[in-house]
């Protein structure tokens, strides 16, 4: 009992003491005086099995606990109790006496005449120490000050559990079944902190808090099987015992080496005991059979037969979107869902790749694997109760799939769905044994130059908003990619020799801040990337017959972020138009161009099409990152540029030592290996931006990493200089 209810019991009881006569006629452990127009004291605080006298000392009154004689409506009182009027006197007239069981709040009034409507109203409260007090019982130190809760690291279970399982902050009882602050007895196994954090991490979804478990839609029954009717102290749990919970399932009682457990969780701390009842600690959370899984990620996670479909959602990016959590009660982050999963075995994934003429490994690595995966995942929960005949899904590789409903089963493009209905909080699951995607659609993702791989990126995780990317080979689109469903995805896709390859950034989104790509080839060298501003990046020939020198850089520019408008520059290699560059939207756009010994190019601004053009601007970098045009001058029209040779001193030794030095991983999440004759044992290392500008520098290098970790992801020159010979790698830090 806390220190302020002892008080209240006090006071009461000092009072009640006035009337001895009273107390000799009626022997109760509590008087309560009538008076005209009141009760003395018209609030009392008792505990369960004490009494209490109603004793007249003056005037016409009676005791009525049943219904407001003001309203007519009911007290609502645990016990309905009354007395009939009578009068007075002043050695008190004992009107009855009261034995008070049940906790809870019981209201009175005086039924006689207009003594109510002018207040003569009392209060009884019967306050047991219930395990709802239990739950948010607190210590307090000498100078009263809050020290933590009786019960060890286990708040987020007990707000749980009141909330749900007791009338303690509003009055009325959370569950009809179960009331921890009521007057029936029960034993509760109180998950600790740790178990719920597991829980929570289990999720994958940041966004989800503690505050946010509460609204999942069966966490009342998954605490009801945590409640067991009756009260079970640590030494009355026996092996093999089985435990009636007020869910209606049994928790099963295991001893292993001296310790009890139940189900799969330890007692790991026991007997904390109320009036009510008694609380064991546990280190797992529990729940009853027949409830769903956590998402439907963690259904197909947890099959065995469907570790193919695991990996290729996680390769394609969609893991963490088949994680959110959207049907929780009030969830104000409105994450996307719920899903609908078809999921193919692994035995359908193994004929679909024998069927397109390669492997699973290899079909991971599919430029299609994104429309594979996004071909199975309808974003809406389906049961099969909701399907009729001819029902037509969405899926998100933007198809529709047509439902089937006959004699026979429920059919998704034809495709039988063979296991109905796995329940998720965020969606369902069906499985199917053949995959929704055509093996024919798979194209080989080898050319005459091999495989590029175009790696997509979002530094915030969440996916490109909107955001289209282009790939363009030899004039025809063959694929418009939409970035990553969380932080990165990639795309294969062959190249033949001599095929001038179009990246066409859109951004639409307003996440276009944190989206960046790069194109690798086979060999994982760079071919290009979205550099330190994202934009475009064409004119990026395959596999080109005549030696060249690298890539030169075309950086276009709008002070404004509008682009060009219709505006554009030719580029003309040995007179002859190459390729002309459009610049639609944005701040910046970056072209690349290799160049081959010889060449010779111009750059022709086609202007008078756009508003301001006083505003755009270009500059151009040659293949060693050296500016070499600088046409991106404010408030100046920009100017065509002619006759600029970027290779003319290709043969010499700057070329041969150039073919010596590698370095990788290239691009690079921040540590850079660089690999060089050891007659570059103490160069000058610079690492250079896109301006040319030096951000770092290593003045004596002996063979180690680079640790780049702390620079901004990007292009960057990498520079060595030895004994007058400069070599020059362009970087890409992700």
């Amino acid at each position: 009992m806390s220190y302020f209810k002892l008080i209240l019991i006090s006071l009461t009881t000092l009072l009640g003491g006035h009337t001895l006569m009273a107390q000799a006629l009626c022997e109760a452990d509590h008087n309560i005086l009538l008076t005209d127009f009141s009760f003395t004291p018209d609030s009392l605080v008792i505990l369960p099995g004490e009494t209490v006298a109603f004793i007249n000392v003056q005037g016409t009154h009676s005791v009525n606990g049943v219904n407001s004689t003001v309203t007519g409506q009911s007290f609502n009182n645990p016990v309905e109790f009354s007395f009939p009027d009578s009068e007075g006197t002043t050695q008190g007239t004992c009107m009855g006496v009261v034995t008070f069981d049940v906790p809870g709040t019981y209201t009175y009034d005086c039924g006689v005449g207009f003594h109510a409507e002018l207040g003569m109203v009392g209060k009884i409260i019967v306050d047991a120490f219930t395990i709802a007090d239990l739950l948010v019982e607190a210590t307090y130190d000498e100078n009263d000050e809050f020290t933590g809760y009786v019960l060890p690291a286990s708040f987020q279970s007990s707000y749980s559990m009141n909330s749900y399982l007791s009338s303690y902050f509003t009055g009325e009882s959370g569950d009809s079944v179960v009331d921890l602050n009521g007057p029936d007895s029960y034993t509760v196994f109180l998950p600790n902190d740790e178990a719920v954090d597991e829980i929570r991490a289990e999720f994958g979804d940041p966004e989800v808090s503690q505050f946010d478990l509460l609204g999942f839609i069966d966490l009342p029954a998954a605490l009801r099987y945590s409640v067991v009717d009756g009260v079970y102290m640590a030494e009355d749990l026996q092996d093999g015992q089985l435990l009636p919970t007020t869910f209606g399932q049994n928790l099963t009682v295991s001893e292993v080496n001296g310790t009890f457990m139940v189900d799969d969780a330890t007692i790991i701390a026991t007997n904390y005991t109320a009036d009510n009842g008694v609380i064991h600690i546990i280190d797992k959370t529990l729940a009853p059979s027949g409830l769903p899984a956590m998402s439907v990620w963690d259904v197909i996670e947890d099959s065995e037969n469907h570790q193919f479909l695991e990996d290729a959602i996680t390769v394609a990016g969609f893991k963490t979107l088949l994680r959110k959590q959207s049907e929780i009660v009030g969830n104000s982050q409105s994450p996307a869902g719920p899903f609908t999963v078809f999921a193919p075995t692994d035995a359908a994934f193994q004929a679909f790749a024998q069927a397109a003429g390669t492997s699973t490994i290899d079909l991971l690595y599919a430029s299609t694997l994104n429309d594979i995966v996004g071909s199975h995942i309808v974003e809406s929960r389906n049961l099969i109760a909701d399907i009729s005949n001819g029902t037509q899904l969405p899926n998100y590789a933007n198809e529709i799939l047509q439902m089937t409903v006959n004699s026979e089963g429920v059919f998704v493009n034809g495709i039988e769905i063979t296991v109905t209905d796995v329940l998720a909080y965020n969606g369902v699951v069906h499985v199917i044994d053949a995959v929704l995607f055509e093996a024919a659609d798979i194209p080989s993702p080898v050319g005459t130059c091999g495989t590029w791989t175009l790696n997509m990126y979002d530094d915030d995780g969440d996916g490109w908003d909107n955001t289209d990317l282009y790939i363009e080979v030899d004039g025809e689109v063959i694929s418009v990619e939409n970035g990553p469903v969380s932080s990165s995805a990639s795309f294969e896709f062959a190249v033949d020799e001599g095929d001038l390859v179009n990246l066409y950034y859109l951004p639409m989104g307003s996440g276009w801040n944190s989206e960046y790509y790069s194109v690798v080839d086979g060999n994982n060298q760079l071919i290009t990337a979205s550099g330190q501003q994202e934009g475009n990046s064409i004119g990026l020939l395959a596999c080109p017959t005549t030696p060249t020198c690298g890539t030169i850089e075309i950086v276009m520019s709008h002070e404004y972020g509008e682009g060009w408008g219709n505006n554009r520059l030719d580029v003309y290699k040995n007179d002859v138009l190459y390729l002309p560059i459009p610049f639609y939207f944005d701040y910046q756009q970056t072209t690349f161009i290799q160049a081959d010994n010889g060449d010779v190019f111009d750059f022709e601004y086609i202007g008078g099409q756009s508003f301001e053009p006083e505003y755009a601007g270009y500059k151009i970098f040659g293949p060693d990152g050296v500016l070499v045009i600088n046409q991106d001058i404010n408030g100046q029209i920009p100017e065509s540029a002619t006759n600029i040779e970027f290779c003319e001193d290709q043969s010499g030794i700057g070329s041969l030592l150039a073919s010596q030095v590698t370095v990788y991983p290239n691009p690079t999440n921040g540590i850079l290996e660089i690999i060089a004759p050891t007659t570059f044992n103490g160069a000058k290392i610079q690492l250079l931006d896109i301006e040319g500008k030096t951000v770092e520098s290593w003045p004596n290098w002996t063979g180690s990493k680079l640790n780049l970790v702390s620079f901004d992801k990007g292009l960057y020159i990498l520079e060595l200089q030895k004994e007058g010979n400069v070599v020059r790698k362009r970087v890409v830090l992700n």
